[in-house]
């Protein structure tokens, strides 16, 4: 077996080269889509009441393990590079939730004659006078400055983990 490459890469390169007919199957699918395409909508509803409450609470259990993870790379992780991003990615992921658990409970509290043009998400416009209500429901539509930087930091240090046992594999540490 060679070790420069995980067997796992050469299990699914052999049977990419085998498999062409699939390949070329799924490559009609995923065409067809393109070019005969429907309505593909990002955003999901949740049905009143039910919806929210399954939210919060998955919004809930995140913060939980994302902590339980936290607190179990401060205890056993070493000092590197990649798990130092992968507990900021924690952090903030952390602080993300917390942001939009907020901001989910404070949407129910708003009228719907609060905000002008509703019914498009992304035309819609918070009316005044403002009030914390109001304010903490406008800056809870912010949580993508928390949640990108934190996909970030979890991109960064995977990668540095996955570059890490890659040298050491070449350096024939590896098994």
């Amino acid at each position: 077996m060679d070790v420069s490459t995980p067997w796992i890469m050469n299990k699914s390169y052999k049977s990419l080269q085998q498999g062409g007919q699939f390949a070329k199957a799924v490559l009609v699918v995923l065409l067809s889509m393109l070019i005969v395409p429907d309505a593909a909508w990002a955003l999901q509803s949740h049905g009143p009441p039910e919806g929210i409450y399954v939210h919060q609470m998955a919004h809930a259990f995140f913060v939980g393990s994302l902590v339980f993870l936290f607190l179990d790379l401060r205890r056993s992780a070493t000092k590197s590079r990649g798990w130092i991003y992968l507990k900021k990615f924690c952090l903030l992921m952390i602080v993300w939730n917390v942001v939009a658990f907020t901001g989910h409970a404070v949407a129910t509290l708003l009228a719907p004659r609060h905000i002008a043009g509703a019914e498009s998400f992304f035309h819609a416009q918070l009316l005044g006078p403002m009030d914390l209500t109001k304010l903490t429901f406008y800056i809870t539509r912010f949580d993508h400055l928390l949640l990108v930087p934190s996909l970030f930091f979890l991109f960064v240090g995977l990668r540095t983990l996955y570059l890490n046992v890659e040298r050491e594999v070449s350096q024939g540490g590896g098994q």
